[in-house]
């Protein structure tokens, strides 16, 4: 169950603020830039067959943001493989809480609510969750070359957290140490059920490969022994109640404009 595969996967689905609260216009300036580790999220179900006319209204309220001054850049995902391919994951990262609070005063002065009118009608289902970021035990390589993220969202045993974090933290020394090539982050949500998400970037489905060294390997030299590695992935696996994986394509069509892109 513990993902041998390189790259642990993050369930990133965070979103547009509140993008279904309603707010009068005001000209209050947007957020400052991003320096904390929590993400915003909104997971949306279009209706049936309503998919086409909900992208034209989120592209629109996207570039409606960013011209209106917010601070925040959201990014927009969908789901390519995995049970549910019906949705879509909006999430901004990056924050410190304060922000949070920030944007969603921006929201309201600036009469965010427009998208419910716009795009509403096409909407089926709505959830919202926050995630942080494990900054201590992620293991991030930046590129602007991603275009998948493989997630593992993995629903913890109340009584296997200490293992699994101590198989966490011992993959993570090893994986530095060893100056693996391989990227993956580690979040927690907030919201629902909770998870512990691994999120894997990848640039195409060749990245899907098996990573040579393996993480097996990496972790067996770390701690002296192929027997002490797969006791610490034992733990881990032992302190996992479910688990699911999906990968997610980047829609840069949909998201925030980005200066110079």
């Amino acid at each position: 169950m513990f993902p041998t595969h390189p790259k642990w996967a993050l369930a990133a689905v965070l979103a547009f603020g509140s993008m279904l609260t309603a707010g009068a216009y005001a000209a209050s300036p947007a957020p400052t830039a991003s320096t904390g580790n929590v993400a915003s999220v909104w997971i949306i179900w279009p209706k049936d067959g309503q998919a086409q006319p909900f992208e034209t209204a989120l592209k629109a309220h996207a570039a409606w943001r960013k011209q209106n001054g917010e601070g925040f850049v959201w990014s927009i995902y969908q789901p390519v493989v995995g049970e549910d391919l019906g949705f879509y994951v909006i999430r901004s990262e990056e924050h410190t809480w304060p922000q949070i609070d920030a944007n969603e005063t921006w929201e309201r002065e600036h009469g965010a609510a427009e998208f419910d009118r716009d795009a509403g009608r096409y909407v089926k289902r709505v959830e919202h969750y926050f995630s942080k970021t494990d900054m201590d035990h992620s293991h991030w390589i930046q590129s602007k070359d991603y275009k998948y993220f493989g997630v593992y969202e993995f629903q913890l045993k109340p009584e296997g957290r200490d293992g699994v974090e101590d198989a966490i933290a011992k993959v993570h020394t090893a994986v530095e140490a060893a100056k693996w090539p391989y990227p993956y982050e580690i979040d927690t949500s907030i919201g629902g059920r909770g998870s512990l998400d691994i999120v894997e970037p990848m640039k195409s489905y060749a990245d899907m490969a098996e990573p040579n060294p393996s993480l097996m390997s990496v972790l067996a030299r770390s701690l002296g022994s192929k027997e002490s590695a797969k006791e610490t992935m034992n733990r881990f696996d032992s302190g996992i109640q479910k688990s699911a994986y999906t990968i997610f394509l980047y829609r840069p069509d949909l998201s925030t404009p980005r200066s110079g892109r």
